[in-house]
């Protein structure tokens, strides 16, 4: 019995040290992170499901999305290739994207009046420290 329970720790030890999957390093690799603001100006007017977009290119397909229903500003956020809406896509996490933050109403993902959102801007997958303010309202 004590030989068993001598063992257990050096099991833990070499599970423990396992390699990664390759695909654990390409998402740490190309994560996006941040924070997420919102304009005192604009903050009464914006209440409902907050969704953090990445787009590639001049795509209007997103390619990942984060959706949020309870947050509280600033908020730290971060989006990676884990975070694409069709797995295939996941390479395409790479390089240039555009990435908005957007507080819908409605609770769609789709632009709709009276959405809040932040500017659209140009990252590098892999880009830390992004700040987004939220600070128009859809007209």
């Amino acid at each position: 019995m004590k030989k068993i329970l001598l063992l257990i720790p050096f099991i833990f030890a070499v599970i423990s040290c396992q390699e990664l999957p390759p695909e654990a390093y390409f998402i740490d690799k190309y994560k996006i992170t941040g924070t997420i603001d919102i304009d005192p100006k604009i903050k009464d007017k914006c209440n409902g499901t907050l969704f953090i977009i990445v787009r590639k290119g001049a795509s209007i397909q997103p390619l990942a999305v984060k959706k949020k229903t309870k947050y509280d500003f600033p908020l730290n956020f971060s989006i990676s290739p884990a975070d694409v809406l069709i797995p295939q896509r996941a390479n395409e996490f790479v390089d240039e994207l555009i990435l908005m933050a957007r507080i819908s109403k409605s609770g769609s993902p789709m632009p709709q009046k009276g959405d809040c959102e932040s500017p659209v801007i140009t990252v590098n997958a892999g880009d830390r420290n992004i700040k987004l303010l939220i600070n128009s309202i859809r007209e």
